[in-house]
């Protein structure tokens, strides 16, 4: 006896053609009937034991057949028999069930299948799942389409993994932060965003005070919390669309775009510095750390990220030297008398 999907497929007549359409082979002259119901009855016994998700569809994607496997996946309460004439609205949220009926209705006019399409699914209240499917069109035995076809692959582990790779990439594996690749990005896209929408864009670049002394007083360990912490404060309080970023060691950067004024830097700076100066508590002891900063900010869409970098980190140097625990704004006339100051220097120098 064949179960009632495949009675429905037989009523079709449908079936395996070359060219990528779903065809059955019309019987041949001399064929029997229960020669006819043998190949329908191995092909019902294939897909009931395949783990693969194989579905049928008519020409307003009602389910004619479904296999195991995609009952297993995505209606395990239901039969094979109780899913025939049912959507995939009836299974998934309505956006994946959007997706799905536009693709097959576009199949049935075009005539061309889709191969490998990657979609989110979720259904049933799961997690969020994702597959890989192929489609095709299903034709009687006069090429008639008179449905479509499908598999779907779940590839939800592989997608986990490329997406894990992605994140190891660009963030810091200790604070989870972005990493300089990440920043260099985000530098590149808020100067881009800064030729459609003229602003300011601030860059600033902070380092731990005297970091060593936690390292070698209490060990790494208590290092790497302080280094966590202080990432977890400075990402605190970015704005949205700001970024946190750390480039290694006890160097943090923080990009802020779409600023108003040269105060609304200041702002953000004096902020990071009293953030940074709590005391960070681990086991019953304190740690007292602060931060020198530098702010390099502009309003030319045309800086290079590298040189916004480089100018706040000279700033952040120029606030050590001045007692650490504070800010300084890059000056680009201070760095060209300083700079011009060491060539005078070198004459005298090499006289000597």
């Amino acid at each position: 006896m064949l179960s009632g999907g495949m009675e429905q497929l037989e009523s079709h007549r449908m079936g395996r053609r070359a060219g990528g359409d779903a065809e059955l082979p019309p019987p041949g002259r001399g064929e029997s009937g229960p020669l006819r119901e043998l190949e329908l009855t191995c092909m019902s016994n294939l897909l009931s034991c395949t783990a693969e998700r194989v579905y049928f569809k008519d020409l307003q994607s009602r389910f004619l057949f479904v296999s195991a496997g995609w009952i297993a996946a995505c209606a395990p309460d239901h039969t094979a028999a109780e899913l025939i004439g049912k959507t995939d609205f009836d299974f998934f949220n309505e956006e994946h069930a959007c997706a799905a009926f536009e693709d097959e209705q576009q199949i049935i006019r075009t005539g061309e299948p889709i191969i490998g399409k990657l979609e989110p699914e979720t259904h049933g209240g799961q997690a969020l799942a994702w597959v890989s499917s192929t489609k095709m069109p299903l034709r009687d035995e006069s090429g008639r389409i008179i449905g479509t076809f499908g598999i779907s692959r779940d590839v939800t582990a592989q997608i986990k993994a490329e997406q894990a790779l992605a994140h190891q990439a660009l963030h810091d594996p200790l604070t989870g932060l972005p990493n300089r690749i990440a920043l260099l990005d985000r530098l590149s896209q808020g100067l881009l965003a800064m030729e459609r929408h003229p602003s300011r864009l601030a860059v600033l670049f902070i380092d731990l005070d005297n970091f060593k002394e936690i390292n070698d007083s209490y060990g790494h360990d208590a290092g790497d919390l302080v280094l966590t912490e202080a990432g977890r404060r400075l990402s605190a309080l970015a704005r949205r669309g700001d970024t946190v970023a750390r480039l290694g060691g006890d160097e943090f950067v923080m990009l802020c775009g779409e600023l108003e004024s040269h105060a609304a830097v200041r702002l953000i700076g004096d902020r990071i510095i009293r953030s940074i100066a709590v005391p960070y508590v681990e086991g019953g002891r304190d740690f007292s750390v602060t931060c020198s900063a530098g702010i390099a900010v502009t309003s030319d869409a045309a800086a290079g990220p590298d040189p916004l970098i480089s100018h706040a980190d000279m700033a952040m140097y120029d606030a050590k030297k001045a007692g650490r625990n504070r800010y300084q704004v890059y000056d680009p006339a201070h760095c060209a008398r300083a700079e011009h100051a060491v060539q005078r220097a070198m004459p005298r120098h090499r006289e000597r």
